[in-house]
């Protein structure tokens, strides 16, 4: 056992915060927070396990869960059971020893960190967007405001008017957390133009891109986060309603959103005369099936007034024709907990730099995948050797970007920096910022079939080209991937992809065949090979 600095503590009882994500809740941190506080009674330790309901929010590295971190002295333990917290209670709190075993073991370098600081998948990220995650209880507003909660809307509401926060949106430069990565400022601008009576603000939870949870995370571990963006949205654009649509298997985010609203009206955040101002704005929670589907913004619409979410016609945009016809501004929640940060530079400062982050789901064949938090402009290949790490003797073949509608790079494409503009550039979605590592035993044909997969049995069917076009699209790559394609399967391949790019009513279809294209543009060579040899060359090296 190795000593550890028990000076911080200075005899004030002892924080554990204990992860309640989802995945460290289905790996039994329900069981190891009733052991902690069971046994903690017993032996007479004064320890505080946070308060109710006893966790803080997800750090995005799931797949070291359950993970249990004590803040006065960054140590860090991952993979918890219920048999370790005896020892941990007696060692680490009693005796100020540090449990060694538990402290995260690095696949590639055979170190241990101690705690969050040197641990090298949180050593190069820049958390914004989730500096509260994992640090805050959830479920205590009293908690969040202490650090930082609601600061930027009550300045917002004491010194600042629609126009000005928006240009303060428009300086800072961000740009939507999704999709095509469009200026935020802008869209709301369009939305403030319009002169009615009644707007809303939507906060689109509704994405199910693989290989992605930002949505989840954000709704466990930093509520509040959303909802002051949402707030200072309306007071911005001069909305008095909003809505929240998330997905319904989100169950923890959905439970914990629920609370934060209910705690941030009692508080005077949400409501009539938003903290003694003229601001009345409401947001209402509404959840969908759990479809990716939900997320595209004419169909969310659709779902929200209670009709089948498929797609719609644009024009109109959202922004002049809405819910209900209304205007209505929609913003990702990635996107809406960047607006605290901005509106609170003021107006004295340049906010241009703040804000200027991506969440990135990391997986694949990769040492340590999870989330993270990187500055836009990190390479591709920065953030996959540094952040999510390659084992010796692992050979990467491609990356791919943006779940469904983003594209497979190849290893030349590694030094691209992840930002909107700079990969729009090459023909690439950055969108939702999944990322997706693939080895040399992995196939970017499969990968590509899987990704047409999801959107075919997504698709709304409202379009001809993406209910039949994706069918159609499953079925090519369906025999290139078996080994039965033929020498004219490419040609039609692409032909197909490039019709239902151009033809399809929303991004569902636009976003994959343009994934396609891109894949085959990349790995020609491997889609070759399924066809001339009947096999993919990755089989030979698994």
């Amino acid at each position: 056992m190795s000593s550890i600095d028990h000076s911080a503590l200075e005899g004030k009882p002892v924080e554990i915060r204990l992860c309640g994500g989802s995945g460290c809740v289905a790996l039994g941190a329900l069981d190891i927070l009733d052991s902690m506080r069971s046994e903690a009674a017993h032996a007479g330790l004064d320890v505080i396990v946070n308060s109710r309901p006893g966790f803080v929010g997800c750090r995005g590295f799931c797949s070291q869960g359950p993970l249990v971190h004590f803040p006065e002295l960054d140590l860090l333990y991952c993979r918890v059971t219920p048999d370790d917290v005896g020892e941990i209670l007696e060692k680490t709190v009693g005796r100020g020893e540090a449990v060694e075993r538990l402290m995260y073991l690095d696949p590639l370098t055979g170190a241990r960190s101690r705690g969050v600081a040197d641990n090298p998948f949180f050593a190069n990220q820049e958390r914004r967007v989730l500096a509260r995650c994992g640090v805050v209880d959830p479920e205590d507003i009293d908690h969040a405001v202490a650090l930082g909660a609601y600061e930027a809307l009550g300045a917002a509401i004491e010194s600042l008017d629609g126009m000005r926060i928006i240009d303060l949106v428009k300086r800072s430069g961000l740009q939507e957390r999704g999709g095509v990565g469009f200026p935020v400022g802008l869209k709301w601008a369009v939305v403030a133009e319009a002169e009615v009576g009644v707007k809303y603000v939507v906060g689109n939870g509704g994405s199910g891109d693989p290989g992605l949870c930002v949505d989840r995370t954000l709704l466990e571990g930093d509520p509040h986060s959303v909802i002051e963006g949402m707030v200072i949205a309306a007071l911005a654009i001069g909305a008095t309603a909003g809505r929240l649509f998330l997905r319904s298997d989100h169950g923890i985010g959905v439970a914990r959103a629920e609370r934060a609203l209910a705690q941030a009206r009692r508080r005077g955040y949400l409501g009539r005369a938003i903290l003694g101002s003229d601001l009345d704005f409401e947001i209402e929670i509404c959840e969908n099936a759990g479809a990716s589907m939900g997320g595209e913004e004419t169909a969310m619409l659709n779902a929200l007034e209670g009709r089948r979410a498929v797609a719609r016609p644009r024009p109109p945009f959202p922004a002049v024709s809405g819910l209900w016809g209304r205007p209505t501004l929609i913003n990702t929640l990635e996107t809406l907990a960047n607006i605290p940060a901005i509106v609170g530079t003021g107006e004295s400062e340049d906010p241009c730099g703040v804000g200027h982050t991506k969440v990135v789901g990391l997986s694949g064949r990769v040492a340590r995948p999870g989330l993270a938090e990187v500055p836009l402009g990190t390479t591709v290949g920065e953030i996959v050797r540094e952040i999510a790490g390659v084992r010796d003797g692992d050979e990467l073949r491609g990356v791919h970007l943006g779940g469904p509608g983003g594209a497979t790079l190849g290893p030349d494409q590694f030094d691209s920096p992840v930002d909107f503009s700079s990969l729009r550039s090459q023909g690439v979605n950055l969108g939702s910022g999944g990322m997706v590592v693939l080895g040399d035993e992995d196939c970017p044909v499969a990968l590509a079939r899987y990704l047409v997969a999801t959107s075919a049995r997504e698709s709304c069917g409202t379009c001809p080209p993406c209910r039949v076009g994706t069918t159609v699209m499953l079925n090519l790559l369906d025999r290139i991937d078996s080994g039965a394609g033929d020498e004219g399967d490419l040609d039609r391949l692409e032909r197909l992809a490039g019709h239902i790019r151009r033809t399809s009513l929303c991004e569902v279809g636009r976003g994959v065949s343009a994934s396609v294209l891109a894949s085959l543009q990349n790995f020609r060579a491997t889609y070759e090979s399924h066809i001339s040899e009947g096999k993919c060359p990755a089989v030979e090296t698994r």
